[in-house]
């Protein structure tokens, strides 16, 4: 096998008991990209809108904005994406989201939050945006991160989510920045069961979540359980792509 057939094949080969395999989240199989909403779309084709219709943000310009308190984007219907390709215990599937704070005061559990609770499961995950960290429920006690990074100023930053079936726990990253001790050791669900037969919300879903949000891309896997590819990573690929194309036209 060529030297770069080897490297796609690694970066792509499903993950269990640790996200030690990569794939760059534009390889993803489900892309919503803001052109049009996503409670509009079928992307998995099982013939139903992939979010709830009611209580979201407006889409506009490549980006999704909530103009309102208790806007989400929910997925605990039957049909719903989450509910179709991931909700298992024995799924392995991997979730990534890049989202801005863009004013408001936040509530006692930050500005943006994401939750999701695979059926079969006693607990869910959630993981909050706040002004200056991020913070996970794992148990009575939240885990703080990255605490002082000025996370309400404005800037896009990328949620990435793992769930790892083996373990029924999760993987976290804050724009490649690996919020684990390490990548075989995946934090354990800690918030409260939210629907026996399995649920995503992502948003304002809270009356602890408050001020204004801009959501730029939602993105999710169900073959893995993949870390982000780091930066140099891509660049070689880019950069080996790029001499595939000379040899190409040459």
């Amino acid at each position: 096998m060529k030297p770069l057939a080897l490297l796609l094949v690694c970066l792509a080969l499903p993950v269990h008991a640790a996200a030690t395999l990569q794939l760059d989240s534009a390889l993803f199989q489900y892309r919503y990209e803001l052109d049009s909403a996503p409670n509009n779309q079928d992307l998995d084709a099982n013939a139903t809108d992939d979010w709830w219709d009611t209580g979201i943000p407006t889409v506009s310009g490549g980006y999704a904005a909530n103009t309102a308190a208790d806007q989400l984007y929910r997925g605990d219907f039957t049909g719903a994406i989450f509910r179709s390709v991931a909700n298992a215990t024995t799924a392995d599937w991997t979730m990534e989201i890049t989202v801005a704070k863009t004013g408001g005061t936040q509530g006692t559990n930050g500005w943006f939050g994401i939750a999701t609770d695979p059926a079969g499961e006693n607990l869910s995950s959630a993981i909050y945006l706040k002004d200056d960290r991020v913070s996970i429920e794992a148990g009575a006690t939240d885990l703080d991160f990255m605490s002082g990074t000025a996370f309400g100023n404005g800037d896009y930053y990328t949620i990435r989510i793992a769930h790892d079936a083996v373990a029924n726990s999760y993987y976290y990253w804050v724009n490649g920045t690996l919020l684990n001790a390490s990548l075989s050791t995946p934090i354990a669900p800690g918030n409260p069961n939210m629907n026996a037969s399995g649920s995503i919300f992502i948003g304002d879903y809270s009356s602890s979540l408050a001020g204004n949000y801009s959501i730029d891309s939602i993105r999710l896997d169900s073959t893995g359980a993949y870390a982000p590819v780091p930066e140099p990573a891509l660049s070689m690929l880019g950069l080996l792509g790029a001499v595939a194309l000379l040899r190409r036209r040459r």
